[in-house]
């Protein structure tokens, strides 16, 4: 609910998208924890390489210890994970971020 109030009161997805993404994990609680498959990613390389290299994340990779061996794409809201229709489907570089 603050994302979507902060984007609509900041000039609406496109414009916030230059300097805020909200990345979701799907069955994660607020301070983790709960059912998520996915449960490491690292959210601080992509913050310092949009901070000194000015790249800002288009997904972040995620692996879970539940299910090794296998990672998905976190996708900037409202984006989710699609599959791409090629490739393994235990693999991030095999998923799209779409709404």
């Amino acid at each position: 609910d603050y994302y979507e109030r902060m984007t609509k009161a900041n000039g609406g997805p496109a414009s916030v998208m230059n300097w805020s993404r909200l990345f979701l994990v799907p069955g994660m609680g607020h301070c983790g924890g709960g059912p998520a498959a996915l449960d490491t990613f690292d959210t601080l390389a992509a913050i310092v390489d949009w901070v000194e290299q000015d790249k800002a994340p288009a997904s972040i990779v995620a692996t879970g210890r539940a299910f090794e061996r296998q990672s998905r794409p976190l996708c900037p809201h409202p984006q989710h994970a699609h599959y791409s229709a090629s490739g393994n489907t235990t693999d991030a570089s095999a998923f799209e971020c779409r709404e």
